[in-house]
């Protein structure tokens, strides 16, 4: 009797003493490459796969719509090099409403303040008015061929 009570207890003092442990901090998420997933975060994140991009005026109903390969080329280049900038903002109205179309009616609006020749251009998402990504002095300068010069 002794042997059992003896037995007992040492097996609920261990189970005690691991249940009383600290407990690790499991991630369920993967993550290969850490660098891969904050430099997603820090890019403006635009499906390659859309059909055309409507561009208009906040004021106004001039709407130009861009939808050859050419074009589609051009704003795919754009979009994949606009950065996020650090912090939060608060900007003026926007120069420009873009819409991004996918197939299926899907689409994405953003809006852009194009920069002068020389200097950077300023994209926003429509639901994210917090945060801006900005892209080249090269990239306002392509910009500026296709959507200002359409517009003037």
């Amino acid at each position: 009797m002794k042997k059992i009570s003896l037995i007992l207890s040492l097996t609920l003092l261990t189970i005690g003493l691991l249940g009383c442990q600290p407990k690790e901090n499991i991630s369920t998420e993967t993550n290969v490459n850490p660098s891969t997933k904050s430099e997603n975060n820090k890019k403006l994140s635009i499906d390659s796969d859309f059909k055309s991009i409507s561009i208009s005026k906040p004021k106004g109903f001039n709407e130009i719509t861009f939808d050859d390969k050419e074009s589609l080329k051009a704003f795919q280049d754009i979009f994949s090099s606009a950065v996020k900038e650090p912090g939060k903002v608060d900007m003026a109205d926007p120069e420009f409403y873009l819409e991004v179309v996918y197939d299926k009616g899907n689409h994405q609006s953003l809006y852009l303040w194009v920069g002068e020749k020389g200097q950077r251009s300023t994209f926003m998402k429509t639901e994210d008015t917090q945060t801006i990504y900005t892209v080249s002095e090269e990239k306002t300068d392509k910009l500026i061929e296709l959507v200002e010069s359409r517009f003037n």
